[in-house]
């Protein structure tokens, strides 16, 4: 006996479902990735670029100062018309990022404020030799994985010589030298 009725049976149409379920849940996810993809790429962007603008300002202010004092990570550079040049150091605080903070100062009075995002998961300190009047600015971007674990720690500060940029006490933590290329030094002269 011939049937007559023709379309898809119930398992049939619960196969079909849960195909394009698993195909819709792909493609959903592969937009995310991309989507976080390029949200990280962007701030990275940003902060490249911030760190350009703040490497060729960092050394133009050194050189017009004529004093520095550093103390608790904050440096202080006064210019020639008793101006003073402030930097400081915010650490990142979610959903903030690191933030190199220039404020310009005359006397108790803020003339301006600049602002310079770091990237994600970096530190950042100053180091200041008198005897040669350098200044550097150490920046070093912790490596982390997907998912924002910390996969090495930076040395302690007082190992890393920025100006030369050695690692004094070698192997203090277990530091790969492959990650040497994720610390970042700007220097400049102090003009006397």
């Amino acid at each position: 006996m011939k049937n007559n009725y023709s379309g898809f049976t119930l398992i049939e149409m619960v196969f079909v479902i849960l195909a394009e379920t698993i195909v819709i849940g792909l493609g959903v996810g592969v937009l995310f990735m991309v989507t976080e993809t390029r949200i990280k790429e962007n701030r990275n962007d940003f902060a490249r670029l911030a760190a350009s603008r703040l490497s060729e300002q960092f050394r133009n202010d050194l050189h017009s100062a004529t004093t520095a004092t550093l103390e608790n990570d904050v440096l202080r550079l006064t210019l020639p018309n008793n101006e003073e040049l402030v930097y400081s150091i915010e650490p990142a605080e979610f959903p903030k990022y690191p933030v190199l903070r220039r404020n310009k100062m005359s006397g108790d009075k803020k003339i301006a404020t600049e602002n310079y995002v770091l990237p994600d998961y970096s530190v950042s300190w100053f180091v200041y030799d008198k005897e040669a009047g350098l200044v550097a600015l150490s920046i070093w971007k912790q490596p982390v994985d997907r998912r924002g674990q910390i996969l090495v720690q930076i040395p302690p500060k007082e190992n890393l010589n920025p100006f030369t940029r050695e690692i004094t006490a070698k192997n203090t933590i277990g530091i790969d030298p492959v990650y040497a290329g994720n610390w970042r030094t700007i220097i400049g002269k102090i003009n006397r």
